[in-house]
């Protein structure tokens, strides 16, 4: 079986995750057998009914009572994950993630064990309030994570405010890569799996047919010399289709960093309180090699 992609929908309570997951299932369940993962706080999944309303073809796989990226979920998340694979077979995979989650912890779970042969992470998306972003409260911190390892941000709900650009200026300051487009109900253009190859790649007469990516994580207290850093990335990101995240230094600055193959990018972020975290993509080395490196690396 080929690895299936996997996508995370991440964003704050009520910013407009479900609307654009309704958008995706819209555009892509005649396409492909897609399946959906919902996970909420609260014991009841009022979203899930929603989506189930929809009267579309997918698979929905709902995980209530809590965040599957709390530690203490995540082994019966990837039991229920795994199951639901075997059984359904999906050629996408997409979570909706509770607006408290750490979304970095679930990718840890498909990049070892047996996960990682079924599936990869393709993208991690998140939906900003633009109306509320101010509003979060005691919840601003793991708000500014979510958009912190994201690739693309939508900022929603900017019909219902005077200058959007305000928030588009601090999440670019949360996050220097990411991708940001401002959208209202979640309108906003997306490709997933092969029509990313239609959409980018034009001339191409088909769908060239994906490798078996390895997505890996590295979460660590630890923190780098600079030029350790440098060589660290400089070493893997030529066999690497992408590695992103933030390094600690040891002068105590962090450096968002963006590598696609031998370019690599490192821009100074302000404010982290997280612990170095690293997602690399690629079908030429493990986890177990990288982390390997890591470790002689910060060592150094």
């Amino acid at each position: 079986m080929k690895k299936i992609p996997f996508y995370i929908i991440s964003g704050f309570l009520g910013s407009g995750k479900t609307t654009f997951v309704k958008r995706i299932i819209d555009s892509y369940s005649d396409k492909y057998k897609l399946g959906v993962i919902q996970n909420e706080f609260a014991p009841s999944n009022v979203d899930g009914e929603e989506l189930k309303k929809s009267g579309k073809n997918f698979h929905l796989l709902e995980i209530n009572r809590g965040s599957v990226f709390c530690v203490c979920l995540l082994g019966d998340f990837a039991r229920s994950l795994e199951k639901f694979i075997d059984e359904y077979q999906p050629e996408l995979l997409i979570i909706e993630a509770s607006g408290l989650s750490d979304t970095t912890s679930v990718a840890e779970v498909i990049s070892s064990g047996s996960l990682s042969e079924k599936m990869y992470l393709a993208s991690n998306w998140c939906v900003v309030d633009a109306f509320n972003f101010n509003k979060a409260g005691l919840m601003r911190q793991r708000m500014g994570h979510q958009i912190r390892m994201a690739d693309r941000v939508l900022v929603n709900k900017t019909d219902l405010v005077e200058n959007a650009d305000r928030t588009v200026n601090e999440i670019k300051k949360i996050n220097p890569f990411a991708r940001i487009q401002k959208t209202s109900f979640c309108d906003a253009p997306f490709y997933l799996k092969d029509d990313v190859v239609a959409k980018f790649y034009p001339d191409l007469a088909k769908p060239l047919a994906r490798p078996d990516v390895n997505s890996m994580v590295i979460k660590s207290g630890k923190k780098f010399e600079e030029h350790a850093l440098l060589q660290f990335l400089n070493k893997w990101a030529p066999k690497a289709y992408r590695i992103k995240g933030y390094a600690n230094l040891k002068n105590g600055t962090v450096l968002a960093v963006q590598c696609v193959f031998e370019n690599v990018e490192c821009r100074l972020v302000e404010n982290n309180f997280h612990p170095t975290e690293l997602v690399a993509l690629s079908d030429r080395f493990t986890l177990k090699e990288w982390n390997r490196s890591f470790k002689e690396h910060v060592g150094k």
